[in-house]
């Protein structure tokens, strides 16, 4: 029980730095009159986004376990994967001399 507990804060504590930095970003980026369509715009497509992610987990639920948690981690592996070339191609961009 106290495991689920502490695996429930942090998850939330995840989230809720996630949900305000990405909405402080939205507000840098968009126009003081745009701003409440991009907060719609946004909330729509995080709830898509949970929507198209939480019915296949939910569906590997059923068939074991263990599936979902393989899944997500190999997804997350991919994501780093992602992160660490796409900073690599960023940086090797910005240290070529420009012509």
């Amino acid at each position: 029980m106290a495991i689920a507990v502490v695996g429930a804060l942090a998850w939330g504590a995840a989230v809720g730095v996630q949900e305000s930095t990405l909405r402080a970003t939205i507000a840098d980026l968009v126009p003081t009159g745009r701003r409440a369509t991009a907060y719609g715009v946004f909330a729509r497509n995080m709830g898509v986004a949970a929507l198209a992610g939480g019915a296949p987990t939910g569906a590997l639920y059923d068939v074991s376990v263990p599936v979902p948690v393989i899944v997500v981690a190999g997804i997350q592996a991919a994501a780093l994967v992602l992160l660490w070339t796409t900073r690599a191609a960023r940086s090797d961009a910005q240290m070529s001399p420009s012509g």
